[in-house]
């Protein structure tokens, strides 16, 4: 009888540990979409830079193109720029000086911090948990709230190397690798201010770890150094408060910037959800003391808590030198890659320490808080891609020498001469208008332009105006157009002989021209005509077909 028991097939049993693993290459796979849609960010971005990258390249190459390395030190607002400046003028003379090969950069500096921070994850999570909280981080790190970095690349490459290396440099002294640990900390020190703060978190780091003393001391001794030599260079006179302030507007200007990411609109609110951020850190680490002291070992986690300090002392950083321009300035998206990192240590630390609901709960609630972050950040992300359509004017403006158009643009015109030197776009052979034929120099046959209708209410799908002029050279010219209810190809400013002189961007949102036609929402223009040029003409092209366009008023 044992006998036919004991061959018996007994029937299989699904356990829940099963089927982990399906879900676990799901979460893994979903984790890679925040990372694709961020190089889609960077791949729509305008071809053309913006504002500091001019500025920066400008002071670091030789009016022919070459580096100087002594302006590599300068600091710029405040911070060193060694490492911004050199991938600045490596990008004028490798790549071409273009915007989304910057953006493509940042997104490599994320993606690398993402892998640092994976590799901290507690060991004690399932691989259902893990890979919820992959794609938790993947949300949060490629959060649409940082947009700016990835469309506007001269941004990210400003705050995240500096970032990113400080991140790099916890993951290894969360694993003990002290020495490549203080190699990344020192190249974040040189790549920008939101660095500094690692030099104390390593140091926490290793108190939490047990470390042996020089592990300890080693960090605080860089940061006194790298303190030193940073007050070392001359800085230039700062702005004047614009307004009277108190101890509150500096505390509501960190705040805001930790809570800017599930707030881009509301100060109160970002001031509110900034404050829980400081307070779970707070508690979070309350709880980590008292376990070091009550234990003979080491404090798990340590680098998350690393992680979590710089994020909480970058913001007082930033209250603290950015807070006499109003507590607002902390909704500005430049900080938002800070606010990020922060959260994803939070969250972190409450799903491998939080409450027993939380680790029970970790897929739903890491999820959502990604879900809900990513999508709180579209006002950030929109506010950023409204300066892509007129990017365009800039490249016209830096083509026909319109100075006064680029300082408006916040381009400065010293790096005209490095540009040409370096073959730098705009000044490379594939520039053009966009028309298919007319380019700045060649002429138009003015006779043959159609007159284009002006607007009118109950207007055909067939209208459109010089709303900004006069029609004369380095100024910013303006309106809308359409054709059979579709935008422009093209804008072209042409003098009184048909050559021309200027052009600019189209595509421009301009929601305000319903009132006038049923056509698209993307009708406007935006154009910029060389210095000198007086009553000029602003020409659209559409489908082969030339119209004139009148000025209103």
């Amino acid at each position: 009888m044992d006998a036919e028991v004991s061959q018996q097939v007994e029937p299989a049993v699904v356990t829940p540990g099963a089927r982990r693993p399906k879900a676990h290459f799901a979460l893994w796979a979903a984790a890679a979409i925040p990372f694709l849609l961020a190089l889609a960010e960077a791949y729509r971005s305008p071809r053309l830079n913006f504002a500091d990258f001019w500025g920066i390249l400008a002071r670091v190459s030789t009016p022919d193109g070459a580096l100087e390395p002594a302006e590599l030190l300068v600091l710029h607002n405040d911070h060193p720029s060694i490492l911004v400046g050199a991938v600045f003028w490596l990008n004028g003379a490798v790549f071409g000086g273009t915007n989304y090969g910057l953006g493509f950069a940042s997104v490599a500096l994320v993606a690398v911090m993402l892998v640092a921070m994976v590799t901290m994850l507690p060991d004690s999570l399932t691989a259902t948990q893990r890979g919820a909280v992959v794609l938790g981080l993947s949300l949060l790190l490629f959060s649409s709230t940082a947009t700016e970095y990835f469309g506007i690349g001269m941004s990210g490459m400003h705050w995240l190397l500096g970032i990113v290396p400080a991140v790099v440099a916890l993951a290894f002294a969360h694993r003990g690798h002290t020495v490549p640990a203080l190699v990344f900390a020192v190249l974040g020190s040189m790549g920008h201010g939101a660095a500094f703060p690692v030099w104390i978190a390593l140091a926490v780091v290793a108190w939490l770890r047990r470390d042996r003393l020089w592990r300890l001391v080693s960090p605080l001794v860089l940061g006194v150094l790298t303190l030193v030599l940073w007050s070392l260079p001359s800085r230039p006179p700062g702005f004047a408060a614009p307004m009277l302030l108190g101890f509150d507007t500096y505390l509501g200007s960190g705040l805001a910037m930790l809570g800017q990411i599930w707030s881009a609109k509301d100060l109160d609110l970002a001031f509110l959800t900034g404050a829980v951020t400081v307070g779970l850190v707070v508690v979070l680490f309350v709880g980590a003391f008292r376990e070091r002291r009550a234990l003979d070992g080491r404090v798990p986690h340590a680098g998350w808590f690393g992680v979590a300090l710089l994020a909480v002392a970058v913001a007082a950083m930033i209250g603290v030198s950015r807070g006499h321009y109003g507590a607002a300035d902390g909704l500005s998206p430049r900080y938002a890659m800070v606010a990020l990192v922060g959260a994803a240590a939070v969250l972190v630390l409450l799903v491998a320490r939080g409450p027993r609901l939380v680790r029970a709960k970790t897929v739903p609630i890491v999820i959502v808080v990604g879900l809900a972050t990513f999508a709180v950040g579209n006002g950030q992300a929109m506010a950023v891609r409204e300066k892509y359509p007129t990017q365009p004017v800039l490249a016209v403006a830096m083509r026909v020498e319109a100075t006064g158009q680029m300082s408006r643009m916040q381009a400065n015109p010293a790096v005209l001469p490095v540009l040409r030197s370096m073959g730098v776009y705009p000044f490379t052979p594939d520039f053009t208008l966009g028309c298919g034929g007319p380019e700045l120099g060649s002429r138009v046959d003015l006779a043959s332009a159609k007159e284009m209708p002006l607007p009118a209410y109950g207007g055909g799908l067939t209208t459109g105006a010089v709303e900004a002029g006069p029609v004369v050279g380095d100024s910013q010219i303006s309106g809308w157009a359409v054709v059979d209810g579709n935008a422009a190809d093209c804008v072209l400013v042409v003098d009184q002989s048909g050559e021309v002189v200027g052009g600019g961007a189209v595509g421009v949102p301009r929601g305000d021209i319903m009132q006038f036609t049923r056509a698209t929402g993307r009708a406007g223009w935006v154009a910029v005509a060389a210095p000198g040029t007086a009553d000029g003409v602003v020409l659209v092209l559409a489908d082969g077909v030339l119209y004139r366009l009148a000025e209103l008023g």
